[in-house]
């Protein structure tokens, strides 16, 4: 499935206790990571005065922690319509 405002993202283990998750955002976006007991929310919201998420995307990291060898990231992304859509919610194994 294709989302207007989350582009290519992937996980890779930097150690048996972290994970970096990349993902792509458009470039007139901005997003807040949050994590708690080994789940990560990325919401992804449009900037202030923006009507339509750009087609231009940027790359973004965040580093979290693995628990019981899984990392587990759920997107959030808030349209100018009011509706959130609540996916792509992953969760891989190390």
């Amino acid at each position: 499935m294709t989302y207007d405002m989350l582009g290519v993202f992937s996980f890779d283990e930097v150690n048996t206790e972290n994970f970096q998750l990349s993902f792509e955002i458009p470039d007139n976006c901005n997003y807040e990571f949050t994590a708690a007991a080994g789940v990560c929310t990325i919401a992804i919201k449009l900037n202030p005065g923006q009507n339509e998420p750009s087609k231009n995307f940027v790359n973004c990291k965040e580093t979290s922690v693995i628990i019981n060898k899984k990392a587990t990231a759920n997107f959030e992304q808030y349209q100018k319509s009011g509706v959130t859509i609540k996916k792509p919610n992953i969760t891989i194994g190390f």
